[in-house]
């Protein structure tokens, strides 16, 4: 019998373990950005938001930072043209980008997430020498907006 049992525990096998658990997927940082014009969500000058359909990309985007599993931050930036002195135009910015904040946060968006910061005529878009009056005004339209930069977890 000795025989037997050498022979056997030459065959014998510790039992497999399972496979450990695959590790959680690392959480997905997703990076967005988009340019809302100033001139489709406020008058010329002005800081409060027009109304109807004007609004509905600031809907589309309350829409889809609700829809995101944690928003990690929001940044507003909001920007004048060069028309104007560069304090009314610095206040004017910050007062639009509040304007879009205050708009997310009533349709839901959490506004502890929410930075807002007026940049007046900072990083212009357009040039636009050589025109005057309505042209000018015309010609300036891409600076006045509000950039959002967008971190979401996913």
């Amino acid at each position: 019998m000795g025989g037997i049992a050498l022979a056997l525990a030459g065959c014998h096998r510790e039992a497999s373990k399972p496979a450990p658990a695959p590790a959680p997927a690392a959480p997905v940082v997703e990076q967005a950005h988009q340019t809302l014009s100033a001139d489709a969500l406020f008058a010329f000058g002005k800081a409060t938001l027009k109304t109807g359909d004007a609004n509905s990309e600031l809907d589309g985007l309350a829409e889809k930072l609700k829809q995101a599993s944690r928003i990690e931050s929001v940044q507003l930036l909001g920007y004048t043209d060069r028309i104007g002195g560069d304090k009314a135009n610095e206040r004017l910015s910050l007062k639009r980008a509040e304007a879009v904040r205050d708009y997310l946060v009533g349709h839901g968006v959490p506004a502890d997430a929410i930075k807002v910061e007026g940049r007046g005529a900072a990083d212009p878009v357009a040039d636009c020498p050589d025109l005057k009056g309505r042209k000018l005004i015309a010609c300036l339209a891409p600076n006045r907006r509000v950039e959002v930069n967008i971190s979401t977890i996913d």
